[in-house]
């Protein structure tokens, strides 16, 4: 039979090194396209600068939430105001936001939130309780477990939003991989993101892709009423991503840049938080067709040929012998998995990822089938997705967030 063949399986494998090469080019391309802010930039703002303020919600957050608004206590930006928002937390994460407050009185404000609404999700709400005392012509989302690496990177932030004339600037994240899992999945899991939401078109706003990053989103406070805020969004599993599309469908001008010493950011530290997470994430912001082409094309250009060949070796190793005919297949398979690995170790470059680490490209892939797989049935109704306290199916909530109060220590709320 025709499918049996070796020519069959070498017209397939040369297909597949095509469009790898095609991969490659757009890869290139968009590298060279790139719009980049780097911390190094310079920085010329002038007179009359608009009000920043800055937003960041954290629920258990005591790992990290001090050294975030540490790095953005530093900001040279001249108008300025941090307002830091605890979501009900029962660690120390409470105590933490206090003691700052008190050191850094005439900068920092913090809000104590004990209860969630029935129908928000916890970040959403936060975020928009936060707006609510935010006196800036222009809002700054920053998630809890960012660092600001510049000292300048709000004020760079500012002048590319008022030089492209932009009502929502977002910075893509450079992520800080520490665990195996971190180093198997962030890079391959936001290559998938990458293919999508492709900064260039992004930018360009004859087309419809947008997209928003919520680690660093900075809206002006008149787009922000204008789309009716946090509460336009309390239910959506990817809120920032929700409130790009929605920034750009009303025909505002939605800018994303690529962050470079701007800022670092965390993921999810272990596998099971990284299937959870990711999954999530993919539901949220692809819809089921390219869920489906992305699973496609991960088995059809990566999986297959890279276990393949793996495979290939092994019987040939095991036998000691080639078999005649598959020389031009084997050929093009290997082709094939060298440019793929070309390719993600420019997507590990580009995300903060070593380049050693790209060569466990292929178990990533196998990790990120099952998560969109996972996104598909979810879609289908198949299987749900859990988060902040929700369940989600078929993009529906069909279980509400219970409302929560948590009584926090006596200490902490006179602190307030």
């Amino acid at each position: 039979m025709l499918i049996l063949s070796a020519s069959f399986w070498e017209v397939g494998s040369w297909c597949v090194v095509a469009l790898w090469t095609v991969y490659l080019i757009m890869m290139i391309h968009g590298l060279r396209q790139r719009q980049v802010v780097s911390g190094t930039d310079k920085v010329v703002l002038p007179r009359g600068l608009p009000r920043v303020s800055v937003l960041v919600a954290g629920r258990n957050e005591e790992g990290c939430f001090e050294l975030c608004l540490r790095s953005l206590l530093r900001q040279d930006y001249p108008n300025l105001e941090i307002i830091a928002i605890n979501d009900r937390s029962t660690d120390a994460t409470g105590e933490i936001l206090d003691q700052l407050e008190l050191e850094f009185s005439d900068q920092l404000q913090v809000i104590h939130i004990e209860n969630l609404p029935s129908g928000w999700f916890g970040k959403t709400h936060a975020m928009h309780v936060g707006s609510q005392s935010a006196s800036g012509d222009w809002l700054l989302y920053v998630d809890a477990d960012c660092e600001l690496q510049s000292d300048a990177g709000i004020s760079l932030a500012v002048q590319e939003a008022q030089r492209r004339g932009a009502d929502l600037v977002s910075l893509t994240p450079h992520f800080v991989l520490n665990t195996f899992w971190e180093h198997l999945t962030v890079p391959v899991c936001s290559s998938v993101m990458m293919v999508w939401f492709q900064p260039s078109r992004v930018n360009n706003p004859k087309l419809r892709t947008s997209y928003a990053n919520g680690a660093f989103l900075m809206i002006s406070r008149h787009s922000y009423d204008a789309l009716g805020g946090w509460c336009r969004f309390r239910a959506q599993i990817s809120e920032d991503i929700a409130m790009g599309r929605a920034a750009k469908s009303s025909g505002l001008k939605v800018v994303v840049l690529q962050n470079v010493g701007i800022y670092q950011t965390c993921m999810y530290e272990s596998i099971r938080a990284s299937w959870h997470g990711w999954s999530r994430i993919f539901y949220g912001a692809l819809p089921r067709k390219a869920l489906v082409l992305s699973v496609t094309r991960l088995i059809l250009c990566s999986i297959i040929p890279t276990w393949a060949l793996f495979g290939w070796l092994a019987v040939a190793s095991w036998n000691g012998t080639v078999v005649s005919g598959w020389n031009g297949t084997l050929t093009a398979t290997a082709t094939a998995i060298v440019m793929q690995q070309i390719y993600m170790a420019m997507i590990f470059r580009v995300v903060g990822g070593r380049l050693l680490w790209s060569l466990t490209a292929p178990l990533g892939q196998l990790v990120s089938v099952g998560m969109l797989v996972r996104a598909i049935l979810n879609h289908l109704g198949m299987a749900t997705t859990q988060w902040s306290g929700a369940v989600f199916s078929r993009g529906q909530m069909i279980t509400v967030p219970r409302p929560r109060v948590v009584s926090l220590p006596v200490h902490t709320r006179q602190a307030r």
